[in-house]
């Protein structure tokens, strides 16, 4: 998808809204353009972008990147700096610790593990991978349970101990890093693969993702933004985390991007000596470990909001979005996604946070657009929140009902 000006933006998407363009080009736009209820573009106005360097600066938070996909094409810009000392500007190819953003990545590809028949989305993963000590309840979790936030699990676990469900799995909602980490260990003991190297096989590639990852590479170092707490000081954890394994890869003489979980185990032992071995702290790590650039993560919204490419099966682009628990009377969880009623169509959303980084993405299925914020900072949501609701129109029922 080719980057353009708001102006062209505009003018593109008034001229296929008005059937203004010849030939199969004017039918296959009008059949792109969203419903009359969400005919306002979600480019950012005028005003908005006027003020946005006001805003940042109120909020301390030294840079954003933003993009917006609609009727196939994409407008993004980036906003103050990724790197305070020495200033460096945030720009589309800028990295960002993209978070729980990956959460969403890596249920795309167990649903296309899905639809290949790797995998069977309701087979309790225990058959798959077999653990330790597990219960019961542990024994039942299945790839719905986590891709749907519902295997009882904790978020993380923060001692040694084996994985114990605090309900009967499907019962209620439960966000959990644990549960995904899980799922990344029957992945790979299904594929025989590393995590990294199977979602570049599956998705970063075919989708033209070349800067994501969930494991650091040495390219990332000069193109990553710096993270900054609340009080604008320098704050890291995955980038900090993925320079300190990089190191340890040497010495292992192993990539990490061949990395599996026993891989992970003795890097966590050499790399950070004085923590407990637990997934938390390792990398890749599909919950969290995620780097990415707003360009890339476009790329990726632009296959999620075309229903009609190969991406997904019918059957699991239509499952993805059908909610799996229910939070309250405005929300709930689908696979790999949140999922707000709104209007002709649901409306997928996501956040992702780790110290200093906070990321929020929003899809419109219906109107086949989404927008996507990446915030260097922890003060990201008081902007990110104010950018979408200017965009959309509206307020989200999410921003209120943050649990992590």
């Amino acid at each position: 998808m080719g980057e353009v000006s708001r102006r062209e933006f505009a003018a593109w998407v008034g001229t296929a809204a008005a059937g203004l363009l010849p030939g199969p080009g004017a039918r296959r736009l009008a059949a792109l353009a969203p419903p009359a209820s969400r005919a306002a573009s979600w480019v950012p106005s005028e005003a908005l972008l006027r003020d946005l360097p006001r805003l940042l600066e109120l909020a301390m938070v030294p840079g954003i990147a933003v993009s917006v996909i609609e009727g196939g094409r994409t407008w993004q810009r980036g906003f103050g700096l990724a790197c305070r000392d020495p200033e460096r500007p945030v720009g589309s190819a800028t990295l960002f610790e993209g978070a729980s953003l990956g959460k969403p990545v890596f249920a795309a590809l167990v649903l296309r593990l899905r639809d290949a028949r790797v995998l069977d989305l309701d087979r309790p993963l225990h058959d798959y991978l077999r653990l330790p000590d597990a219960d019961d309840r542990t024994r039942r979790i299945t790839a719905r349970h986590v891709l749907s936030n519902t295997t009882g699990l904790p978020n993380w676990r923060l001692q040694p101990g084996p994985l114990r469900p605090e309900f009967d799995p499907g019962k209620k909602f439960s966000y959990s890093g644990d549960g995904f980490f899980y799922l990344q260990r029957v992945v790979e003991q299904l594929t025989g693969s590393s995590t990294e190297r199977t979602m570049a096989e599956h998705l970063f590639l075919p989708l033209g993702m070349t800067s994501s990852s969930y494991a650091w590479r040495q390219d990332f170092g000069a193109v990553m933004a710096k993270g900054y707490d609340s009080e604008g000081e320098v704050l890291e954890v995955y980038a900090d985390m993925g320079r300190r394994f990089a190191r340890v890869a040497g010495d292992l003489k192993k990539p990490m991007h061949d990395w599996m979980y026993a891989d992970m185990e003795r890097a966590m032992a050499a790399a950070f000596p004085d923590l407990p071995v637990l997934p938390v702290y390792m990398m890749p790590n599909v919950a969290g470990s995620f780097l990415t650039t707003v360009s890339d993560y476009s790329r990726f919204l632009g296959a999620v909001v075309e229903p009609g490419n190969s991406f997904l099966s019918p059957r699991s682009r239509q499952e993805m979005i059908q909610p799996q628990v229910r939070l309250n009377s405005a929300l709930s969880w689908g696979l790999g996604w949140g999922i707000e009623a709104s209007g002709p169509g649901p409306l997928l959303w996501h956040w992702g946070a780790n110290g200093s980084f906070r990321n929020f993405v929003l899809v419109d299925t219906a109107g086949r657009r989404a927008v996507v914020v990446f915030c260097n900072s922890s003060n990201g949501p008081k902007v990110y929140e104010r950018i979408i609701a200017d965009v959309t129109g509206a307020d989200h029922p999410a921003f209120l009902w943050f649990q992590v």
